[in-house]
């Protein structure tokens, strides 16, 4: 089965969310080396979820989520907001792209909306060649054991240490695959599958010798 024809509910989802220009769309074109979103100095760029799925090893066909910023504003800003935490809803997986400078209100109301949930978090501190995470921020993240990379998205620093974290965080539960048919046959059995001619016949049939 390729990376395209990986049913979509069988793939591990990497939600991305955040502020307006945090560099949320540079990181996730750096993780899929691909430009999959578009990059503009220009806050708000992303209006809605963008969806790129890849294979990324070890964890196998994942789908990363582009968000709209959590801290959109006006009418539209609202509803754009609306959509990304709708996306919360089909994540597995979230990192949450910060700048080291700015650290507040949004980013703790998201972990505190996630703490009743069992949704693995990885906080990723980018812009690090801006202002490089301070150690009152960094030692608050390894207190509250959430695990943080820092990160430059625009020159590659950091991606190996946020793929290993990536590879840390995620459920084994979630990295193999759920068996397709393992409640028809049981271990051991032959399978034959069936594909009759007459067009007008049901189309392939199971059968356990």
């Amino acid at each position: 089965m390729g990376i395209a024809s990986t049913p979509r509910g069988l793939r591990l989802h990497i939600g991305l969310f955040g502020r307006r220009n945090v560099g949320k769309s540079s990181l996730l074109n750096a993780l899929t080396r691909q430009q999959v979103s578009i990059v503009s100095p220009i806050a708000g760029t992303t209006t809605d979820p963008v969806e790129k799925p890849m294979e990324l090893q070890p964890l196998g066909p994942v789908v990363f989520i582009d968000t709209a910023g959590l801290d959109d504003t006006g009418a539209l800003g609202e509803q754009r907001v609306q959509r990304t935490r709708l996306a919360l809803q089909r994540t597995d997986v979230l990192l949450l792209v910060a700048t080291a400078d700015g650290w507040g209100a949004p980013e703790e109301d998201l972990l505190a909306e996630l703490a009743t949930t069992s949704t693995p978090v990885i906080v990723v501190l980018n812009k690090a060649d801006l202002a490089p995470p301070p150690a009152s921020l960094t030692d608050q993240l390894t207190a509250r054991k959430l695990p943080w990379v820092s990160t430059v998205a625009s020159t590659g620093v950091g991606l190996p240490a946020l793929r290993q974290a990536l590879i840390e965080v995620v459920p084994e539960a979630l990295i193999e695959a759920p068996p397709l048919i393992a409640d028809l046959v049981p271990p051991g059995e032959l399978v034959v599958l069936v594909v009759p001619i007459d067009k007008e016949a049901p189309k392939g049939r199971l059968i356990a010798p």
